[in-house]
C-alpha cells in the first residue's frame, strides 16, 4: 500500500513538472526556437514573471543555447533592481542569478559589450571585488575603450592593488588625453600612490592632473553639460586630496591656493 501511494504521489509530480505556466501543457515535439521565441516576446513586453519559465524551458532543452540564457540575465537584474535595498535578500538572490546566466553565456563565448558591463556591475554590487577585477580585465582587452580603463582602475582599488592601479591609469592618460574621464585617471593615480606613502610623487600627479583638466575644459568650449560636470567634479577631488597632502606637511602656502580654486570651483564644505 505504500508502494503504491508514493507511485501515485511521483505520477502527479511528472504531470505537474510537465505543465507549463498557468497550467499550459507543452506541445509535444515543440522546436526549441518556437519556446524561446515565446518567452523572448514577454520578455520585450516586460511580462518578466511570464517570459522566465519560457526562458528557462529554452536553456533545459539546449543548455549551450546562449540567447535565452542572455535573456534570463538580463530578465533577473531587472528583477533584482525593482526590490529596493542593497542587502534585501531578493535583490541579492536575482542579481546572484542574472550574473550566473551571464556568466554562463560569456563562457560559451558571448562576447557582447553590455554583457561585460553587466558582469562588472553585478560583481561590485553583490561585494566580489575580485570577480570585478577579473570581468574588468576581460572588458578592457576587447574593448579598450576610456570608461571600461577607468573602471579597470576602479577594480584594481577595490583588491588593492596600487601598482594595478597606477599602471591601468598611467596607460589610459596617454591613450585618451581628450577624454571626460582624464581627471579620473589622475585622481586614481594619486590616490594609489597616498597608498604607497610616494606623497611627492602623488603630489605631483595631482598637479598634473588638475593642470590637464584646466587645459582641456579652457580648450573645449563645446564639451556637453555631463562630460564637463565629470570634469569638475573630478578636479575638485584631487583639489581635495591636495588639500590634505598639504595639510599634512604644514605647506602653508600651497594650501592657501588649493583653497582658493575650491572656493572658485564653488565648492562647499
Amino acid at each position: 500500500m505504500a508502494r503504491h501511494g508514493a507511485l501515485v504521489m511521483l505520477l502527479s509530480a511528472i504531470a505537474l513538472a510537465s505543465c507549463g505556466p498557468s497550467g499550459e501543457t507543452p506541445r509535444a515535439g515543440e522546436p526549441i526556437e518556437a519556446v524561446y521565441q515565446r518567452g523572448h516576446r514577454l520578455y520585450l513586453t516586460m511580462d518578466l514573471e511570464g517570459a522566465e519559465p519560457e526562458l528557462l524551458r529554452a536553456v533545459a532543452l539546449d543548455s549551450s543555447y546562449v540567447e535565452p540564457l542572455v535573456e534570463l540575465g538580463s530578465l533577473s537584474y531587472d528583477l533584482g533592481r525593482r526590490s529596493e535595498g542593497e542587502k534585501n535578500p531578493r535583490r541579492v538572490e536575482k542579481f546572484t542569478l542574472a550574473r550566473k546566466y551571464f556568466a554562463r553565456a560569456e563562457a560559451l563565448g558571448y562576447r557582447d559589450e553590455t554583457v561585460y558591463e553587466r558582469l562588472c556591475e553585478l560583481s561590485l554590487a553583490l561585494g566580489d571585488a575580485r570577480g570585478f577585477l577579473t570581468y574588468a580585465k576581460k572588458t578592457v582587452m576587447l574593448y579598450p575603450f576610456d570608461r571600461q580603463f577607468y573602471n579597470l582602475g576602479v577594480a584594481y582599488f577595490g583588491v588593492e592593488d596600487w601598482q594595478g592601479v597606477i599602471k591601468s591609469q598611467k596607460e589610459a592618460v596617454e591613450k585618451f588625453r581628450g577624454s571626460p574621464y582624464l581627471g579620473g585617471f589622475y585622481r586614481q593615480m594619486g590616490r594609489a600612490y597616498m597608498k604607497l606613502d610616494r606623497d611627492q610623487t602623488a603630489e605631483r600627479t595631482l598637479a598634473t592632473g588638475v593642470q590637464a583638466i584646466d587645459a582641456r575644459m579652457a580648450a573645449n568650449a563645446g564639451l556637453s553639460g555631463d562630460e564637463r560636470k565629470r570634469l569638475q567634479d573630478d578636479r575638485i577631488g584631487m583639489l581635495l586630496l591636495l588639500k590634505r597632502l598639504h595639510a599634512t606637511y604644514g605647506a602653508a602656502e600651497k594650501l592657501a591656493n588649493v583653497e582658493r580654486q575650491l572656493k572658485e570651483s564653488g565648492y562647499q564644505k
